[in-house]
């Protein structure tokens, strides 16, 4: 039972992290490039509506993850010699960066954007270029945190036994 509970934590982590890590593949090859040419009257259809129902769709998601996360480490405590306390580790410090950078200093600039709070429309792509840089932090540690999880399921034989 308690493998089966184990494989269920890990395996909403992986959820998790996959669905993080692909919405940023997504805006960084398929809407960034889009988003350059942006203006004023179209910005809340096409960067405001997005961003707004990631952001619902993550506050549900990633609260869960923390949860996760500290059981991942919790379960493998204790022998740091050992390479999956420091890929649960990973795992958890992923979601806390994600957290961190997405709430502290993408959220700002999401509302700055969508709130029109620039000086007229040739301010606006610099602003989203800058919105674009900063998640680009989040492409990486989003990447990272997902191949952590993937190969902890892989590198833990117990939790594969629990199928």
């Amino acid at each position: 039972m308690k493998a089966a509970l184990l494989l269920v934590n890990a395996l909403y982590f992986l959820f998790g992290a996959s669905m993080y890590m692909g919405t940023m593949w997504v805006l960084r090859f398929f809407l960034y490039p889009t988003w350059r040419s942006l203006t004023p009257d179209n910005v809340g259809e096409h960067f405001g509506v997005p961003t707004i129902l990631a952001t619902k769709f993550f506050t549900v998601v990633v609260p869960p993850m923390f949860l996760s996360g500290i059981v991942l480490v919790a379960t493998e405590w204790g022998d740091w010699s050992h390479p999956l306390v420091w890929l649960a580790a990973v795992c958890l410090v992923g979601i806390v960066v994600l957290t961190y950078v997405g709430q502290q200093i993408i959220i700002p600039v999401n509302k700055k954007i969508r709130g029109g709070e620039y000086d007229g429309p040739a301010a606006l792509t610099p602003l989203l270029m800058r919105w674009m840089q900063l998640n680009n932090i989040r492409f990486v540690a989003s990447t990272i945190t997902w191949a952590a999880i993937v190969w902890y399921l892989v590198a833990k034989p117990d939790l594969l036994e629990a199928l």
